[in-house]
């Protein structure tokens, strides 16, 4: 399968596929350029931009699924569709998905922006909690697996690690994460999340941990990120000190 997550060099065009979604970009002028995305033909996305340099560079990256249709919330929720059943002081590692969307940058010196983003599936919300306090989430349904089985271009990978330091049997139903926290990694195409385990320690609360680090050795992370989430981050680098865990808590049950 030939490589399309990365960096590319634009000095005249360039069309490249995802499924039933056609990027291309264009130069229409000296130092104008037409980006366009077809979704089964017809135009989805549609943007004019300048380039003084006489050539654009474009990177294509997957990104948090919190653009589509529009930003509505930056949680996600994956319901599982198998239940996981966890003894007393017990832990087990499962492979999960998530869903992910597929950002494009210009590049400029100093700065990245984000001229489209779309997905390859449709995107579903919900309501984790109640109705007067609870959090609208990106919604995903996952099925448990011993091994990766995450959908190209459209899922990510989870490999996590399930922790019931209780002293009862624990079910596990959904997991809930705020995706400005979330980190993904690469292998080629294949798309990771960041370290992660999901730890319960009393009653109806759990909390999930994002560990800043690869799941597996080798990955690198994806170095593009919207203006909002990274703004985000780097708030609360400062306030929380630089490596800091990303943590969730599940308070309205799991």
């Amino acid at each position: 399968m030939v490589k399309k997550f990365g960096l590319y060099t634009i000095e005249d065009g360039f069309t490249i596929k995802f499924r039933n979604e056609q990027i291309s970009l264009k130069k229409t002028g000296d130092d104008s350029y037409t980006y366009r995305r077809d979704h089964k033909g017809e135009t989805s996305s549609k943007t004019v931009f300048s380039s003084r340099k006489g050539k654009v560079k474009l990177a294509i990256y997957p990104v948090r699924p919190i653009q589509m249709p529009r930003q509505l919330a930056h949680n996600i929720m994956v319901n599982l569709e198998s239940p996981i059943a966890l003894p007393p002081k017990s832990s087990v590692t499962h492979h999960l998905t998530m869903p992910i969307e597929i950002g494009v940058f210009t590049i400029s010196k100093n700065s990245n922006y984000m001229i489209d983003a779309f997905s390859l599936s449709f995107p579903k919300y919900g309501l984790y909690g109640k109705p007067n306090m609870g959090y609208i989430c990106r919604l995903h349904n996952s099925i448990i697996s011993s091994e990766e089985k995450a959908v190209p271009y459209e899922e990510a990978g989870i490999i996590m690690k399930f922790q019931n330091k209780s002293a009862d049997w624990v079910t596990v139903h959904k997991i809930v994460m705020d995706a400005y926290m979330v980190d993904l990694y690469l292998s080629g195409d294949t798309v990771y999340l960041e370290d992660s385990n999901l730890l319960i320690e009393d009653g109806t609360v759990a909390s999930l941990f994002l560990n800043n680090k690869p799941p597996l050795h080798g990955l690198k992370e994806v170095p593009m990120a919207a203006e909002s989430v990274k703004k985000f981050r780097l708030g609360f680098l400062e306030r929380g000190g630089f490596g800091v865990e990303g943590k969730f808590v599940m308070e309205h049950g799991y």
